[in-house]
């Protein structure tokens, strides 16, 4: 019953992603930089997060399901176009090879806890926002003089975790004419804030 509940919130929407001041002419060519897909996942799916990859089921060509659906989201937000219809047919299946070859997976065509760890990876990164980034760095950060600004571009580390860079002004200094900035933070996924140099 909950699953059919989740399947009438789920709209298709398209959206592009955040741009915002202080873009460098460099900045989308940066290496370490990643655009999210034009093609914005919609909200809706969140309750798939509840589970781990191994935790998920194996879904397969034949399987007709929530999960089946998600996949089928993920795979148009990758870029490799299917219907979404929560039917894992001969089309679904081919996609999930792609991405599978893409990803230096076995292209086997079955959502295993490889696959599945793509997918919920991209998908918790497609909910982190700058709005979402801007909140953590108020709440630690706790300076009502302080405004917060970012490029919009996410930012990927060697580890993996993703960030925005967000630029901090003082209020009061841009009241008396000056820029404003005082300092540079990395926001991370995870809610940490870090200070930084600017990107």
């Amino acid at each position: 019953m909950l699953k059919k509940k989740w399947l009438a919130l789920i709209p298709a929407v398209m959206l592009v992603a955040v741009q915002l001041p202080y873009q460098t002419a460099d900045a989308a060519s940066e290496n370490e930089a990643i655009q999210l897909s034009k093609s914005e996942i919609p909200p809706g799916y969140e309750a798939i997060l509840n589970w781990p990859p191994e935790e998920q089921p194996i879904v397969k060509q034949g399987s007709q399901s929530f999960e089946a659906e998600f996949i089928q989201v993920m795979l148009n937000h990758f870029g490799l176009e299917t219907g979404v219809d929560g039917v894992f047919g001969p089309h679904t299946n081919e996609k999930v090879r792609q991405l599978q070859a893409v990803n230096g997976l076995v292209p086997d065509g079955i959502v295993g806890v490889d696959t599945w760890t793509i997918l919920l990876d991209e998908y918790e990164a497609g909910l982190f926002t700058v709005e979402s980034a801007v909140a953590y760095a108020e709440a630690a950060l706790d300076n009502d003089d302080l405004v917060f600004s970012s490029n919009g571009v996410l930012h990927e580390d060697s580890d993996g975790s993703v960030f925005y860079s967000l630029k901090a002004q003082s209020q009061d200094f841009i009241d008396d004419g000056g820029t404003g900035t005082v300092r540079f933070y990395d926001v991370y996924q995870n809610g940490d804030v870090v200070e930084s140099e600017p990107r």
